[in-house]
């Protein structure tokens, strides 16, 4: 992918001798909305200590909330240096299967020996679901039931029971065993990310309530949407956690999501609260 900024989810930019990921697609102008995670000289994770340490937020009017932000001017997108041969040869097998390249983001960065590599597929259409699909059916990538138990324990254990996440990530196709390593997917249907505001929030509420989920409109990928229906009626789930982006049709219950209010209709945002099955 060369030096292309994307501004988009999964992206990775060093500021400050701190690796910072990418959330979204929409930025505020002269910034891009963006996690500490990694520290380049300890080549470790930072703790959540460092995290609020090297955080700076900002109040976003477009989408009416609070983000940490860094200045695209003082940053610059990370160049990872030479990762393992392992982690290499997955990149490229994965690359050739889905005949598309990938970009390389998460711990794998700074881990001389990680055992699981995030990666990330811009500009992913129905063919690259299709081909991950024969992919599992024909057993190169393997599904492993404690791959999904102990992402469950490191991300998600103090939202939902172990019960629901399983029921959720039941049919994966963004969690696999290849080659030796837990393979995590995000597939982002967008090419590039924005620099200014292109989808505003007029308004939002809070709701908690049941959503019936009717269809998938782009399956397996994120942002991820679907048909829904709640108590206000139709509207579109909208979400850019991973978690949320293979939901079957059906009922579930949401906590502490938001409804918001946008130019082209109602939207229901489930990612800061949860999402669970019922």
């Amino acid at each position: 992918m060369g030096d292309v900024d994307r501004l988009l989810e999964g992206e990775i930019y060093i500021y400050r001798g701190v690796l910072y990921v990418v959330k979204g697609y929409q930025h505020p102008e002269g910034f891009v909305i963006a996690y500490p995670r990694y520290s380049v000289l300890r080549g470790s994770m930072l703790s959540t200590h460092q995290r609020e340490i090297y955080s700076q937020s900002i109040y976003w009017d477009c989408i009416k909330q609070c983000v940490p932000v860094i200045s695209l001017s003082n940053s610059y997108r990370y160049v990872s240096r030479q990762v393992s041969r392992g982690v290499e040869q997955v990149k490229q097998t994965l690359e050739s299967l889905l005949e598309r390249e990938i970009y390389l983001t998460g711990s794998a960065l700074v881990s001389e020996e990680p055992r699981d590599l995030d990666l990330v597929v811009y500009g992913a259409d129905s063919a690259v679901v299709e081909n991950l699909e024969k992919l599992f059916e024909r057993g190169v990538l393997k599904r492993a039931p404690s791959l999904i138990v102990k992402e469950y324990l490191e991300k998600h254990s103090n939202k939902m029971s172990l019960q629901d996440y399983m029921y959720l990530k039941k049919k994966t196709l963004l969690h696999g065993y290849l080659m030796g390593f837990h393979v995590n997917l995000k597939l982002i249907w967008l090419e590039r990310g924005f620099s200014g505001c292109v989808d505003r929030v007029k308004e939002y509420t809070l709701f908690t309530g049941r959503v019936k989920v009717v269809k998938a409109l782009n399956p397996h990928r994120l942002p991820a949407r679907y048909l829904a229906i709640t108590s206000s009626g139709e509207m579109c789930l909208e979400s850019f956690r991973e978690l949320y982006a293979e939901l079957e049709p059906g009922e579930y219950y949401a906590v502490n999501s938001r409804v918001e209010e946008r130019e082209n209709g109602l939207y229901l945002v489930p990612d800061q609260g949860v999402l669970k099955p019922l």
